[in-house]
């Protein structure tokens, strides 16, 4: 299998140099030797930093010209988060259109993305407003549309919001044809969705696969409604097979250490990596700051409050995260770090190791002992050890 490897490897050295000889640009090669060729409509990637991404709202205000600026000089794909825009023009979807034009007025080819929950109703849209329980009396014919309480025969809440009944194939329709929409009002490069759990738990254990395929067939539909030059990304979706198939890019949110982040699940992770690398996918690997257990800050429920603390927590553990990410980074993954989804929590900081030279991953992650959770990674200018059972790392900046 190493002698496998290695003649591959060494062709595809051969075939670099090559494109090089010949004034090519560089291919991009995933782990399992397949060459990327990323789509007219995905957004710029390159090894020479790490490849970031950004998603953040402010219920509040619009981003001032200096924010725009930041971020723009961090990178070039960003998603405007759930209710930006609401207080200040009254619908996020108009929010959306709105910081995406400044966005791409600031920097050319700049990819923007909506965001929609597929599960929850969050009423910050024009498509949404009506699905809370103070309006939706008004709306009785909408009712279908949401999962009810099998023990109450009430609509089902949770965190205060409805949910969606995915099981509906007018909820499908209703739910595919608002976020197509809201792709088109705002005019943005694509739609990132929230949530594929479709509330299986809600409904009898003998329908979970019919769940399963609701969600799958609501974002099928999303993706013929937006078309083939839209980006549709799935957070938390890779895993299902028929999500995998219709959609362009997945996020690995990791939003609770010991269920998304374990060492098994990391292992699980960058498989899925490779496997969304090989088909020509891109891929965002979310990680946020992780107060240990007691700590006060385990504690805050909204972090927007303790921005100092946060940012000071956020640069000490930055090293650790990214590392995870770097162990299984492929052509077109981007990193995200940030500690909320406010702009507050995250996008406005500076980390100094997201803007050292990178260069390319000279070869696939290697385990130092079959039986341990060390996992090294060398790349043109960084070499990366990581331990993710004591959950410790180290980058060498060459």
């Amino acid at each position: 299998m190493k002698f496998i490897q290695m003649t591959i490897f060494m062709c595809l050295g051969l075939f670099i140099s090559s494109c090089q000889t010949n004034g090519k640009p560089e291919p991009l090669i995933t782990t399992n030797g397949v060459v990327f060729t990323p789509k007219d409509f995905y957004p710029k990637f390159s090894w020479e930093t790490v490849p970031t991404y950004m998603m953040f709202a402010d219920n509040d205000r619009l981003l001032k010209g200096s924010e725009v600026k930041k971020i723009s000089a961090e990178t070039g794909f960003i998603c405007i988060e759930k209710n930006h825009g609401l207080s200040t023009l009254g619908d996020a979807v108009l929010g959306l259109k709105h910081e995406g034009q400044v966005f791409k007025k600031e920097q050319e080819g700049t990819v923007v993305l909506g965001y929609l929950n597929g599960a929850l109703t969050y009423p910050f849209t024009r498509y949404t407003k009506m699905l809370t329980p103070e309006k939706i009396e008004q709306y009785p014919e909408m009712k279908a549309y949401l999962v009810k309480d099998p023990k109450t025969g009430e609509l089902a809440r949770t965190r205060g919001l409805y949910g969606y009944n995915v099981l509906n194939p007018a909820t499908r329709k209703w739910w595919s044809d608002s976020a197509a929409d809201m792709v088109r009002v705002s005019g943005a490069d694509g739609i990132f969705i929230d949530q594929m759990h479709g509330f299986s738990w809600l409904h009898p254990s003998e329908k979970r696969s019919e769940v399963v395929d609701g969600v799958a067939d609501m974002m099928a539909q999303l993706k013929a409604k937006i078309g083939p030059n839209k980006i549709l990304l799935a957070n938390n979706g890779a895993h299902i097979e028929k999500v995998f198939a219709v959609s362009d890019a997945f996020m690995f949110e990791h939003y609770k250490r010991k269920v998304t982040h374990s060492k098994e699940q990391l292992l699980r992770d960058w498989a899925l990596m490779e496997k969304i690398a090989d088909a020509g996918k891109i891929c965002i690997y979310r990680f946020g700051a992780s107060p240990d257990k007691g700590s006060p800050l385990a504690e805050v429920k909204n972090k927007s409050t303790k921005h100092d603390e946060f940012a000071a927590l956020s640069k000490k553990q930055i090293e650790l995260y990214l590392s995870f990410y770097l162990i299984g980074a492929q052509p077109y993954s981007y990193f995200q770090w940030n500690w909320g989804w406010n702009l507050s929590t995250g996008p406005l900081e500076h980390y100094p190791e997201l803007h050292k030279p990178l260069g390319k991953p000279l070869a696939k992650y290697k385990r130092t002992y079959a039986d341990k959770w060390e996992f090294t990674r060398e790349f043109e200018h960084a070499s990366v050890w990581v331990d993710t059972d004591k959950y410790e790392a180290k980058i060498t900046w060459k």
